[in-house]
């Protein structure tokens, strides 16, 4: 019987029920919905935008988040120091601007009223305008709306392509997606045995190998030198793979200049330090824009006929902050005798100098003099490269330095200038206005800008994809884990749809004296908590020897009290006289029970086949405690370690979450109308 009688529905009474009715639905469906479209939204995020927590994913319709998203790719926040190298690259950056989540928030442009007081007591309102990403992103995309400014951006991306393509692979810094380093030591390693013996360490899954050491490289530290082990010819070999666009076919095309993999420009190094030294600057409390614009415009290296200032503060950073590794000098007899002497003092006698030196390296050969050690005009491979840059570093005078052409802004200036021969040359390519070569810095903004404007939508969808291909990589290749699902749910599915029938049947036909009570403790056991029966449900399994079997993944859950309940009430709604119908027609038990009831039933059966399968697609926790082998382990119990070992990256645990939602989605789809029967039949009933 209806609710609301069919004159009362169209009375205004009637109309506005039924309108609060459906409201309450609606809201009710966008409660559900909602917290999905943020799961949804994330799983496609990355660390610029998944602060948001946005419904709805702003980069499909917004350009300028397009731009931050790739520009997020080719400067993770995992990188070291990458938003102060965005700065040297974009000078126009709003100086408030420190992390990408921050970044992310910070879309309109807003004006804030700041008080202080001076001296003498006195209030002064200010207004700071903290610039959005909508504005800064509108500003610099549109420079490549003018024809002539794309030329040249193109022309300076162009050579600088040309340039990276042919750079030392050790002075680059790969921005590399996680995703692709473990298929990358798979494919040379073929299994766990041989990484774990080659990188001496102990791991049971490729995915577990952040090398957080390829990202995090201190290229700005002053006595850094990479330690040449297997894992950094990895990294190089690495990294070519990415240079010859192996892992980024989008951008492997003609015409394609800006690369994940980049020349290790250290320019910022010098803008930051021309900051705290240069008076025009340090003098301010907080720089500007306009400020850092300067800075960029700064020579680097700084020739010989700068002003005297600038030379003075130029020689101040190569004596503090210039990584010695870029600096050669001519060795003499002089300086030979010198760097003995500095040996003698440090290591006292050649035996404790071998000890030190075997400790970085196994395979340094015993010297027994200290002549032995060759004092080099560039750094030298191995432990010893260090003691040559404190040596460089305290005894050899700045004036007798050379950069070698291993620093990314001086090699690019002489490729440049021999490529168009004349600075007038480079001038005219680049439609710039030099005063000297020294004031060209690497042209990877307009690389990016470049790339950007040719392959927008491809950067996004490789970003869209990123996290979904990461999580189809892990789950797909843990053995047997999609296998162990479908067998685990296949059998929980049988045993449920074969025990809690034959034992309602049973409670309903036979009147047992004991029915009532038998009934009752089959609900009694649902009123504990799953976790007050997992240490002696732990210690029946292992004395009846079934753990790490399916067994024990399948039996504890094989009989339901409320299923039990819910189909004993249903076999006894069901009319007498179809039972005795069939028992005068000669029918068995086994018969009426399969022919009869059983049909009669089958929505409470869906819903508790349903129910199993939830339960058995989704039960970790207790996967974990009985089956320790991860041979044995479903997709619930490794998504539940792609958790474990992602969490640094949520927007990748969203996908994964995303992923294994997907099969139960699915079964809701096409069980919708045997669910909706199995709820609404038995109360017709």
């Amino acid at each position: 019987m209806p609710i609301i009688g069919a004159a009362d529905r169209k009375s205004p009474k009637g109309r506005t029920i039924i309108a609060l009715i459906y409201l309450l639905l609606i809201f009710g469906s966008l409660t559900m919905v909602f917290p999905f479209a943020i799961m949804a939204t994330g799983s496609i995020s990355t660390p610029f935008d998944y602060d948001r927590r946005s419904p709805l994913p702003r980069f499909l319709v917004n350009r300028g988040d397009r731009f931050l998203r790739a520009l997020c790719g080719f400067f993770p926040p995992t990188h070291r120091g990458s938003i102060r190298q965005l700065r040297s690259f974009f000078p126009s950056l709003p100086p408030d601007w420190s992390s990408w989540s921050q970044i992310g928030d910070a879309s309109k442009t807003t004006q804030d009223e700041i008080t202080t007081k001076d001296e003498n007591g006195d209030e002064h309102t200010t207004t700071e305008v903290r610039v959005g990403t909508d504005e800064w992103t509108k500003g610099v995309l549109a420079e490549l709306k003018d024809k002539d400014t794309l030329a040249r951006y193109r022309a300076m991306a162009m050579d600088y392509g040309e340039f990276a393509d042919s750079c030392d692979l050790r002075e680059t810094i790969l921005a590399y997606d996680q995703r692709y380093v473990g298929p990358f030591l798979r494919r040379k390693y073929s299994d766990l045995a041989g990484l774990n013996e080659a990188w001496e360490i102990s791991i049971d899954t490729f995915a577990k190998v952040s090398a957080n050491e390829w990202s995090g490289e201190p290229i700005d530290q002053r006595t850094y030198a990479p330690l040449v082990d297997v894992r950094y010819e990895d990294l190089l070999e690495f990294r070519k793979q990415y240079r010859d666009g192996r892992y980024t076919k989008y951008l492997d095309t003609p015409g394609s200049t800006a690369n994940f993999l980049r020349p290790a420009a250290i320019a910022y190094v010098w803008e930051e330090f021309a900051a705290k030294e240069l008076p025009e600057f340090s003098s301010k409390k907080a720089l500007a824009s306009e400020d850092y614009l300067k800075l960029h415009r700064l020579p680097f290296p700084v020739p010989d006929t700068a002003p005297a200032n600038l030379r003075a503060v130029w020689h101040r950073f190569l004596k503090k902050r210039l990584p010695l590794r870029h600096v050669s000098f001519q060795v003499t007899g002089k300086w030979r005798t010198e760097f003995a002497a500095f040996l003698q003092t440090r290591f006292r006698n050649p035996e404790y100098m071998n000890r030190v030196m075997r400790d970085e390296d196994p395979e340094w050969p015993d010297i027994t003099e200290w002549s032995a050690v060759e004092l080099t005009p560039e750094i030298p491979a191995g432990p010893v490269g260090k003691v040559w840059m404190d040596f460089v570093g305290t005894q050899i005078p700045i004036h007798l330095w050379k950069l070698r052409p291993a620093l990314a802004e001086l090699g690019f200036q002489q490729f440049v200038l021999a490529k168009h021969r004349t600075l007038s040359g480079v001038n005219r390519a680049y439609g710039l206005n030099l005063d000297c070569i020294e004031e060209l810095r690497l042209p990877f903004r307009e690389a990016v800008l470049v790339s950007f404007h040719d392959h927008q939508w491809a950067f996004t969808w490789d970003q869209v994809s990123a996290n979904y291909i990461a999580v189809f990589d892990y789950l797909f290749r843990r053995g047997r884990a999609v296998m162990n699902t479908v067998i685990l749910v296949i059998l929980t599915i049988l045993i449920t749809l074969t025990v809690n029938p034959l034992a309602g049947y049973a409670l309903s036909r036979f009147k047992l004296r004991q029915s009532e009570k038998i009934l009752v403790f089959c609900l009694a056991t649902m009123a504990f908590p799953a976790a007050v029966a997992a240490i002696p449900g732990f210690l029946l399994l292992r004395d009846m020897g079934l753990l790490n079997t399916f067994a024990a993944l399948v039996l504890p859950g094989a009989a339901n009290g409320m299923t039990i309940f819910l189909l004993k009430g249903f076999f006894d709604s069901l009319p007498q006289d179809l039972f005795e119908a069939a028992t005068i027609d000669g029918a068995s038990e086994w018969r009426i029970f399969l022919s009869v009831s059983l049909p009669l039933v089958k929505p409470i059966l869906a819903v508790g086949a349903l129910n199993s399968f939830l339960l058995a697609y989704n039960g970790w926790a207790w996967a974990i405690i009985v089956c320790q082998n991860p041979k044995i382990w479903t997709m619930a119990v490794w998504t539940y370690q792609f958790y474990q070992t992602q969490t640094g990256q949520p927007f990748t645990v969203m996908a994964a979450f995303i992923v294994n939602s997907l099969p139960v989605l699915a079964v809701f789809l096409l069980c919708q109308k045997i669910i909706l029967r199995g709820i609404i039949l038995p109360q017709l009933k």
